[in-house]
């Protein structure tokens, strides 16, 4: 793969941690590595924060934290051990020499041998449109193609609950969870008879907050 097609792949897709040399990719908590070719930015999830900075690609060689020399990352501190894991994961990152795609998978490596291998996820386009809803802390059943479970959505907190048929591409919604999302919302060219025409892939959470249950 040449160098800009390389440098394309990196920035075409979220890239979410699945195997880690040495250490256990922390389960139930992704991290999730971005690159910005454009800007020759990078940033990362780690455990608690996010770490970002600079890199510099070339060929097959990579180095995180490039130009400034640093990475900065945001100070939110977390309970053990997964502090431990974030400062392990920042120096793994540090410490990246080269990379390789192969498939749906980036492979970083480093001088000493430690590996970090992610798989590719989907990635909006940068230029489609954000929009803020609400989703309530319960669901409802519903019927689509067959018997489901819908998340009930509102764009205004004086609007009432609607039916949402499809997912929120990187929505995890945990129950008695009411949230309010910005949303990435994207026209499906050609979609199947049964799905929508419209894609909405999470943002950013903008706040959550419990619900207790009705009696």
């Amino acid at each position: 793969m040449s160098q800009p097609d390389a440098a394309a792949a990196l920035g075409a897709s979220h890239w979410d941690l699945v195997e880690w040399t040495g250490k256990t990719a922390p389960g139930g908590k992704r991290l999730r590595l971005d690159f910005d070719p454009a800007n020759h930015r990078f940033s990362s999830s780690t455990m608690c924060n996010r770490v970002m900075g600079g890199y510099q690609a070339e060929g097959s060689s990579l180095k995180m934290g490039a130009g400034r020399g640093t990475m900065a990352s945001t100070m939110m501190a977390c309970p053990e051990p997964a502090m431990t894991m974030e400062r392990a994961y920042v120096d793994a990152l540090s410490a990246v020499t080269g990379f390789s795609l192969s498939g749906d998978r980036l492979i970083l490596n480093s001088a000493n041998g430690v590996t970090l291998t992610y798989q590719a996820a989907y990635k909006p386009a940068a230029s489609a449109p954000r929009k803020f809803i609400y989703v309530s802390a319960e669901t409802r059943p519903c019927t689509g193609v067959a018997p489901m479970t819908c998340l009930q959505i509102r764009e205004k907190e004086t609007d009432r609950w609607q039916l949402h048929y499809g997912p929120i591409g990187d929505f995890e919604p945990e129950p008695g969870i009411e949230y309010r999302l910005r949303i990435i919302e994207e026209k499906v060219d050609n979609p199947p008879a049964d799905a929508s025409s419209i894609r909405w892939t999470l943002d950013q959470v903008i706040e959550q907050r419990v619900v207790s249950p009705a009696r």
